[in-house]
């Protein structure tokens, strides 16, 4: 399965993705790393010109968020945007963190 395959689940998910289909993902997604022992996350940090630019590239990433209800933490930099998701209902990565991530990924492409 690729991630354009995916689609966000709006009902909570409370499933972790099991490892294998993790790592078929993460071809397409080669800028994230899993991070977290007790609890994975995917994590991309976004260079950025300024502190200006992470700030508008949270915006972005926050709208996004928003758009489907489901949040990443955010860590701000000068010239850094640190993007994690991660599933609190599930204690890990979902199918919907990799969907997200990889919205993230277009959006940034996109510009």
């Amino acid at each position: 399965m690729a991630i354009s395959d995916l689609s966000f689940q709006s009902d909570p998910i409370t499933v972790r993705i099991k490892p294998p289909q993790l790592d078929s993902f993460l071809p397409e997604l080669s800028e994230w790393q899993i991070e977290g022992l007790s609890i994975a996350s995917l994590v991309r940090d976004f260079r950025c010109d300024n502190f200006l630019g992470a700030m508008a590239l949270a915006e972005k990433v926050s709208a996004l968020a928003e758009k489907y209800n489901h949040h990443p933490e955010l860590t701000i930099t000068w010239g850094n945007l640190r993007v994690s998701w991660w599933t609190h209902t599930a204690s890990g990565i979902t199918s919907n963190d990799v969907y997200m991530a990889h919205q993230c990924d277009l959006m940034v492409q996109d510009n």
